[in-house]
């Protein structure tokens, strides 16, 4: 994506005079609305809804962390199985993700989207209770989405799904898998400590881990927060995570979000492809001292999860 879309304008327009974190929070605020528009709109062409549903938002979206490479991540709970399988369902589904591709957000590539998880309260619920009891690979990857999940829109109440999803604390062999996956992400730095040559993925080498740690650990001080800051806060308060290395980590995460926006509205105004990828020749040298640093807290965090949950067995 190389056009300035309604989504990275939102970025264009407030980074500027806003902290990082607050226009990633506003680029999600301004996709909930969108959102929304598209849903009503959607109603007003096909009629009422067959049943009471409730759109979720999941991802970065879900997290209030978007920026302008995001792609969509959302699923659709239902009050019934008849209204989850109708095409009315499948409709809106389409109809929200073209209209959420034409906001900026690419659709999701391992299809985690409404076209495709749209069920009822009961068959999420058994989902993830399946997930949390036989913990597969699979089941692996998709708790590790679906942690992230917040209403966006619709009359269903759907906060049973995050309560039964916290229960994954009193799984090991979940906890287990999930550190497994925080630990993978490589941090960023070569084995001397030092930043790569070259250039580095803010993505992979920087942010997915710091979100996935955030994850685990929120998860295990049992907190319905969904934010990468707020689970981190909540870790350091319920002891499961010292104080010293969740501010680390925030303001690690802070560092990574304004070096990708910076960096994707570079790009943008190029006229190039906006991608996670940024040349260290671009980054200053007083921003490259804070991103080692920063690298340094993330390679403590999993240092620390991989002990804590033995990820080399």
């Amino acid at each position: 994506m190389n056009t300035l879309t309604p989504l990275s304008r939102v970025a264009q327009e407030l980074l500027p005079h806003q902290p990082a974190l607050t226009v990633a929070a506003a680029m999600s605020a301004a996709v909930d609305q969108r959102t929304r528009t598209l849903i009503a709109d959607f109603q007003a062409a096909a009629g009422p809804p067959p049943a009471k549903f409730a759109w979720m938002a999941l991802g970065s979206h879900a997290r209030g962390e978007l920026h302008c490479a995001s792609d969509q991540d959302h699923a659709l709970v239902w009050e019934s199985n008849a209204a989850a399988d109708s095409t009315y369902a499948a409709d809106l589904a389409t109809s929200v993700i073209e209209g959420l591709s034409a906001f900026g957000m690419q659709p999701c590539s391992g299809r985690y989207m409404a076209d495709r998880w749209s069920l009822s309260l009961d068959d999420w619920l058994a989902l993830l209770q399946t997930h949390i009891d036989v913990v597969t690979p699979e089941a692996i990857v998709d708790t590790d989405i679906f942690l992230d999940l917040r209403t966006v829109d619709g009359s269903l109440d759907a906060s049973a799904t995050t309560a039964l999803l916290l229960l994954g604390a009193d799984s090991p062999r979940l906890l287990h898998g999930l550190a497994q996956t925080a630990t993978s992400f490589p941090h960023g730095l070569n084995a001397l400590g030092r930043l790569p040559s070259g250039s580095i993925d803010l993505k992979r080498n920087a942010i997915a881990p710091t979100v996935l740690i955030a994850r685990l650990f929120g998860l295990v001080a049992r907190s319905s927060e969904v934010s990468t800051i707020g689970r981190l806060s909540a870790a350091a308060t319920a002891g499961v995570l010292s104080q010293k290395l969740t501010t680390r980590l925030a303001s690690a995460y802070a560092l990574f979000t304004e070096l990708r926006l910076s960096h994707q509205l570079q790009q943008v105004a190029l006229g190039v492809d906006v991608t996670n990828d940024e040349s260290m020749h671009d980054i200053e040298a007083s921003d490259q001292k804070r991103l080692r640093s920063a690298l340094k807290a993330v390679r403590a965090a999993q240092s620390t999860t991989s002990m804590a949950y033995r990820t080399d067995l």
